[in-house]
């Protein structure tokens, strides 16, 4: 499936679409509030139908674990692949 997170979220989608579409929506909400002056949300433009993309921005509003600092804001499209299960069985 593929998986869109971005700040405080995460979505599953079965078709590529969808997922780049939801992807291009936060990306493009995050844009219309904070701006973008480095263009850093320019390669949405150019994705390619089944790429995994992941768009980075300075935090306009550091918090309290950030030192003081500016961190990063992070919004991703990636595939996920499905988990069989087996990593909880254990030895006998």
């Amino acid at each position: 499936m593929w998986l869109v997170c971005g700040i405080d979220e995460e979505h599953r989608f079965r078709e590529w679409d969808e997922a780049a579409g939801y992807h291009r929506l936060m990306v493009g909400d995050w844009v219309a509030r904070h701006g973008d002056p480095a263009g850093a949300a320019g390669p949405l433009d150019g994705l390619a139908v089944g790429q995994s993309s992941t768009i980075t921005f300075p935090d306009p509003e550091p918090g309290p674990d950030d030192g003081g600092d500016a961190g990063t804001v992070e919004f991703s499209l990636t595939w996920e692949r499905a988990r069989a299960g087996l990593e909880v069985i254990g030895a006998c």
